[in-house]
């Protein structure tokens, strides 16, 4: 294959030699390939390895000698590459080659197998044997992981005469995944049905490499430490038993590595209200309390028909919402004695739904009421978050 490389309206073709045997892939774990010292010249490949950071992919290089930067000069055709297969088939659709031009090394990215430039990458030489390449996720375009091999070709007198080309590995090629696990919260409620609830997520692989570890890690909300209270090695659903207490806020998650270092995190917040029941909260006029639906929290549900009738909890905290099941009814809610937010409960639907939720400036002594303001109508109460 030849491609053209310009600088300075001078083109200089380079020819790249694209070994295809070898179908086969190295084991998706490796990030390092080691070679053997088994070509003249000063580019014999020693290792080649592969790393990310943020939106780049990086690629090291090593040989066995130290060479000057001249001998990959613009006007020679030595170099090294990284040849790239984003589809992971025998074909190569990219390939970065590195060369030094005017005392600095160049790192240019072409898409196979038209051989047109994508875009440039960054050339860096960390010691006297070593290139370093970082190239933008972008030039690879939109892919999850890619297979590569490293390349060197030198040319000159003597042994070299007719080009020495090595390349790492000797076949196949090497999996870099570049994507994170997928995680997904299967069964995550937003308020708890109970003092103690399931949660359940799944975790899969999403880029080859094969997951490495996932750890479901909790703490109260507000504190800074998290506790590991499931881990694993291996993807699929997941589930977990949690004892809490009312008036809790639990805050979970789930953190999945794969074996190439991608790293997913996903948070949740559950929160187990203050029950309808409880003695913090004063009902003024009359209300039946008693089992309500069996998804409202704890079973039970406090409600009125009376106009006259009214509830209130006071509180120290910076935050509270009224948690009570949609469908029909609506209230007047006022928060320390200020103002007041008409809410429709028709426009919720389903048990255990935040239907009105308050956050104030400050930590502080504060008090919620809520009277019902639709006649015919009913007013429900499930129960408080505060925090």
């Amino acid at each position: 294959m030849q491609l053209g490389r310009s600088r300075r309206g001078v083109t200089v073709l380079i020819i790249v030699m694209v070994a295809l045997v070898g179908v086969g892939n190295a084991y998706a774990d490796t990030r390092t390939i080691s070679d053997g010292n088994d070509r003249p010249g000063p580019l014999d490949i020693r290792s080649a390895r592969h790393a990310h950071d943020g939106t780049r992919v990086v690629h090291r290089i090593s040989t066995f000698s130290t060479w000057r930067s001249g001998v990959i000069g613009r006007n020679t055709s030595n170099l090294f590459a990284v040849e790239i297969s984003t589809d992971g088939d025998p074909a190569l659709e990219r390939v970065v080659l590195v060369f030094s031009a005017n005392g600095r090394l160049v790192a240019q990215v072409f898409r196979l197998p038209a051989g047109t430039l994508v875009g440039a990458a960054s050339a860096s030489r960390p010691n006297g044997r070593t290139v370093r390449v970082s190239i933008p996720r972008s030039r690879l375009g939109n892919v999850t992981g890619y297979r590569w091999n490293a390349h060197s070709q030198y040319r000159a007198a003597g042994a070299c005469s007719g080009f020495c080309f090595d390349r790492a590995p000797n076949s196949g090629r090497v999996l870099h995944d570049i994507a994170a696990p997928a995680v997904a919260l299967t069964s995550f409620p937003i308020v708890a049905p109970d003092l103690e609830y399931d949660v359940s997520f799944t975790v899969s692989d999403k880029g080859g490499a094969g997951l490495d570890s996932w750890e479901l890690q909790y703490r109260p909300f507000g504190t800074s430490s998290w506790t590991t209270v499931e881990s694993g090695t291996t993807g699929g659903l997941k589930t977990h038993h949690h004892a809490s207490a009312e008036d809790n806020d639990d805050e979970f998650r789930v953190v999945a590595v794969d074996r190439h270092g991608n790293e997913r995190i996903l948070l949740r917040l559950v929160s187990v209200p203050i029950d309808d029941t409880s003695g913090q909260i004063v009902y003024t006029g009359p209300w039946t309390h008693g089992a309500g639906d069996p998804l409202d929290f704890r079973d039970t549900l406090s409600t009125t028909v009376d106009g006259f009738a009214d509830v209130e909890l006071t509180f120290t905290g910076q935050y509270v919402a009224w948690v009570a099941p949609g469908g029909e009814g609506c209230a007047q809610v006022t928060v320390d004695t200020t103002g007041g937010d008409e809410v429709d409960l028709t426009e919720f639907s389903g048990r255990r739904q935040i239907v009105f939720q308050h956050t104030f400036a400050n930590v502080g002594t504060h008090t919620i009421s809520i009277s019902l303001l639709c006649f015919p109508g009913t007013l429900p109460i499930d129960g408080f978050i505060v925090r």
